[in-house]
């Protein structure tokens, strides 16, 4: 049986679009089985998914030639219904769609133009569409014609493919941009005619830098709703209430991250000197050491996502790992399984640094762990030596969305374009959409200070007129 949960999916998804205006009063639905085949649900499901929204009187079905399902009204509160899906993606999720939707974007205006040069393209209906939106007095109708002008961009390009995805997007996140759509109309339509100029001018360059500045404009203030929707009340006691108790409150929590992941790679640390005393075999010091990996997530929650330890091959005849980590949430701690014949530990971003038996704590820089944990991490690491001898490293990963989602409530309370670095730059928390995902250069930075216990630095009230750097 189909998971019920897919249903209300698709109900859900359905239902907003009608009262988000996307799909249009009096519009007819296509059919249930293109329908269904394009939301991944069985037929069974979508006719479910339809007769909830005849019952809600969203839908109606017509009998007989001519029939079929047609939107019947659009009632719901709009601003309601827009905060209900954003709160269905993590800023991680939007910052990712950011990126993809800016990659889309440019392309099809570099493509366009490029179409334009060889004189493939008639640019009068996209010129025509760019400011359509001014025209629009109700949000329903912005949003239609804000999504209309993407696709009519994507369709410039002459690539089938490009407009496809564009079309899936603009379902998927169109209606989030307009959440709050005070003043973004005429921005939104004098961003759109620099684009069209460009594409009209031939100059594939600046028509995609165009495009991909203005999606990004547009997700960026998807992600600061989303962060409204996510961030402490002014008005809470735990909520800072001057600068200087922010930045207290922050050094505080960077130390607990840090005090956190040498707690729990001690205890893994233990068992792995335990392991190696007792003359275990490899299985044994396996089992125990992903124990005591498993009890320090379950102690580190919520500020860890994984810890655990890499056999050093010298030392064990064979490099293994033992780690455990929390893919599907803190209460479902699992084993990491990785093939050490591919995995590359040597240059693995949190290797930690050759030194002595008395071997610091290294904290890498954040990184994307496509050899393992598949998520955005900073990996705290420390070598493992034993009676002189290098037996391996100990980590304690640490996602960061949990860095954002644990500091972003006090940075609410400093100056905006706010952030947190890393050694590289790259933000790790911020107060602001622009800078979610980014690499921020030193020379934008106003007053920096040093968090304690971590290479991590509180950049405070970044300049906010630079172009945005791009990890």
């Amino acid at each position: 049986m189909e998971n019920a949960d897919r249903g209300e999916e698709v109900g859900r998804r359905l239902r907003h679009a009608i009262e988000l205006g996307v799909l249009e009063d009096g519009s007819q639905l296509p059919s249930e089985s293109y329908l269904a085949s394009r939301m991944g649900v069985s037929t069974l499901t979508l006719r479910a998914a339809l007769a909830e929204l005849r019952g809600l009187g969203l839908v109606e079905t017509r009998r007989g030639k001519g029939g079929g399902s047609f939107v019947k009204a659009n009632t719901g509160d709009i601003a309601r219904v827009q905060r209900q899906s954003l709160e269905a993606y993590s800023l991680e999720d939007l910052r990712d769609l950011r990126e993809y939707r800016a990659f889309l974007a440019g392309s099809a205006a570099a493509a366009a133009a490029a179409a334009i040069q060889s004189h493939r393209l008639s640019m009068g209906r996209l010129d025509y569409t760019a400011t359509e939106i001014l025209a629009c007095e109700h949000t329903a109708d912005a949003i239609r014609a804000d999504s209309k002008f993407h696709i009519e961009l994507a369709a410039s390009s002459g690539s089938v493919r490009l407009t496809r995805q564009e079309v899936a997007l603009q379902a998927e996140v169109g209606p989030l941009i307009w959440v709050d759509p005070s003043g973004h109309r005429d921005a939104a339509a004098e961003e759109h005619t620099r684009i069209v100029e460009a594409i009209s001018a031939g100059d594939a360059d600046r028509a995609r830098a165009l495009a991909e500045e203005h999606v990004r404009r547009d997700m960026n203030l998807v992600i600061d709703e989303r962060m409204e929707l996510e961030g402490t009340p002014a008005d809470s006691p735990h909520y800072p209430a001057s600068v200087d108790e922010a930045v207290a409150a922050i050094e505080s929590v960077a130390a607990v991250f840090a005090g956190t992941a040498a707690a729990s790679m001690r205890e893994v640390e233990q068992a792995v000197r335990a392991s190696i005393g007792s003359g275990a075999s490899r299985e044994r010091a396996d089992s125990d050491i992903y124990a005591a990996a498993r009890r320090a997530v379950a102690i580190g929650v919520p500020f860890l996502y994984g810890t655990g330890f890499v056999a050093d091959q010298s030392y064990f005849g064979e490099s293994w790992i033992s780690w455990c980590y929390t893919p599907a949430g803190p209460e479902s701690p699992q084993r990491l399984y990785i093939d050490m014949d591919l995995y590359d530990f040597a240059t693995a971003p949190w290797r930690p640094d050759d030194t002595g038996d008395d071997s610091p704590i290294h904290t890498s820089h954040a990184y994307v762990d496509a050899s393992g944990t598949n998520e955005n991490i900073i990996t705290f690491s420390k070598r493992v030596v034993v009676a002189g001898s290098y037996v391996g490293a100990l980590g304690a990963d640490v996602r960061i969305g949990q860095l954002q989602t644990a500091f972003e409530p006090l940075l609410r309370a400093l100056p905006s374009n706010t952030c947190i670095v890393d050694q590289h730059g790259a933000v790790i928390a911020t107060n602001t959409g622009r800078y979610v995902g980014g690499t921020i250069p030193k020379a934008d930075q106003n007053e920096r200070r040093a968090l304690p216990g971590v290479p991590w630095w509180l950049c405070m009230g970044i300049a906010g007129d630079h172009e945005d750097q791009h990890a």
